[in-house]
């Protein structure tokens, strides 16, 4: 299999994969972050720099998400309607279907975090995402976004549906897969090239 056959398969069935996890954990588990959504990362030693980070797959239009989020968000100032909806929204059908996802992942973070800044100092790191028997590990570009970045609005408005207490100065990362460098175990083929293995243990 030539390269970017390859890159393809595994770009597709990464997104696939993250689309139906993130959708079956809203629907099941009442938006709680799994495995999946949270990679851990790795110090170039092999030892993990932090337990995890929680990431979000980014929208191929984040501009229109962050809107959708914002206004859910200001709709009502009760915390509780402001989760239900969010969840209506992510469980049903935000995530479907998966090709309007690029690839792009973000994470928030504090204001005065110590790992962002290493991250974002280092400009690069892996990612390296497990859940029910399947593993991704991916080199990432990483970038500190500007708070009027559509991706930096769109991860705000989305964490900001479930924290009504989220501060304004938060740091976004975005994480950008370098998939020449990406593997995965199992291998993905083109016989399952939208990630469909890996929601049979949700409950």
């Amino acid at each position: 299999m030539t390269a970017r056959p390859r890159v393809v398969i595994l770009r597709t069935h990464f997104v696939g994969w993250q689309c139906r996890l993130r959708a079956a954990a809203m629907r099941r588990l009442g938006g709680r972050p799994t495995p999946a959504m949270r990679p851990r990362v790795p110090s170039p030693a092999g030892t993990a720099r932090t337990p995890a980070v929680t990431t979000l797959l980014m929208r191929r239009d984040p501009a229109a998400a962050a809107a959708g989020f914002r206004h859910l968000a200001r709709r009502t100032h009760d915390p509780r309607a402001r989760r239900e909806a969010a969840l209506a929204l992510l469980a049903e059908r935000y995530y479907q279907p998966a090709r309007e996802f690029g690839d792009l992942l973000t994470a928030s973070f504090a204001a005065a975090s110590p790992l962002a800044d290493a991250l974002a100092s280092a400009a690069t790191c892996r990612l390296a995402f497990a859940q029910d028997g399947q593993r991704y590990d991916l080199p990432c570009a990483v970038a500190r976004l500007r708070a009027d970045d559509p991706h930096w609005q769109a991860t705000y408005w989305h964490n900001a549906l479930f924290n009504h207490s989220l501060p304004p100065d938060i740091q976004v990362l975005s994480f950008a897969p370098r998939w020449l460098d990406a593997t995965a175990d199992p291998a993905p083929d083109a016989r399952t090239p939208n990630g469909k293995r890996g929601v049979q243990n949700l409950r």
